[in-house]
């Protein structure tokens, strides 16, 4: 196989990879149909196509074991992003962060999103509403408020 039918059976291979209809690939190569598919029953074609396959399955798996490796971070942090959410609530310091941490939740347990709930409730897992935050919030100002008053020492009455 020279050079320009291996280029030719190169760029064909990667029409074909990518789904491009056989037609398609005639037309844009400008070959006969018939002389696509003669040239795609070649044997050398055919390991031409097996190695541009495995390259774009291999591409496929790095990609797959960068996305893993970020979803397991993500999940590592969300137990720092709830502890920061609860320690934090009064100071309003890395609040915003926190909940942008838990937005991004792997397992979508904490997400605000409408899409990410749906998928959460399919899978089972927890799901806190913005709403639902609201209302812990709320409720934890109150009882703050409380045992701050709880924990303040009693002044003495003046005498009179």
């Amino acid at each position: 196989m020279n050079r320009q039918v291996e280029i030719k059976c190169e760029q064909i291979a990667r029409m074909i990879v990518k789904g491009m209809p056989k037609t398609k690939i005639a037309i844009e190569m400008g070959m006969s149909y018939d002389g696509l598919m003669r040239i795609t029953r070649d044997s050398q074609y055919l390991l031409i196509e097996e190695n541009i396959r495995k390259g774009v399955i291999d591409k496929m798996d790095v990609r797959l074991a960068k996305r893993a490796e970020m979803s397991g971070e993500m999940e590592d942090a969300v137990p720092e992003a709830l502890r920061i959410l609860i320690d934090q609530l009064m100071k309003k310091r890395d609040l915003r962060a926190a909940l942008e941490v838990l937005d991004r939740d792997p397992r979508r347990q904490f997400s605000k999103s409408t899409t990410n709930r749906v998928d959460s409730l399919q899978s089972g897992a927890p799901v806190m509403t913005s709403e639902r935050l609201a209302t812990i919030v709320s409720k934890a100002d109150i009882t703050h408020q409380i045992l701050e008053k709880e924990h303040q020492p009693l002044t003495k009455p003046a005498e009179a």
